[in-house]
């Protein structure tokens, strides 16, 4: 899977769980809190959507940890190699 396919299932992903438009004019700079409005709730339900597209698991890491769109795509493509 490349980058770019990573971050459209992410964008796909925010606005299943997050409501549409909530992927407009998202970068991989883009902040999860600050930029996307997300809140730890709804950051939990974008891990777990996540999780499930992806078939990966978030281990050793908190839900803090991934500010931006990119440290998220960062660590999908490390779990899927």
């Amino acid at each position: 899977m490349t980058r770019q396919e990573i971050l459209e299932k992410l964008a796909e992903i925010l606005e299943e769980t997050m409501g549409e438009g909530s992927a407009e004019g998202f970068s991989e700079d883009t902040g999860l809190m600050d930029g996307l409005g997300l809140s730890s709730v709804d950051m939990l339900y974008l891990i777990i959507a996540t999780e499930e597209s992806f078939g990966i698991r978030f281990s050793n890491i908190g839900i803090m940890d991934l500010r931006t769109v990119g440290e998220v795509a960062d660590y999908i493509e490390a779990k899927l190699k």
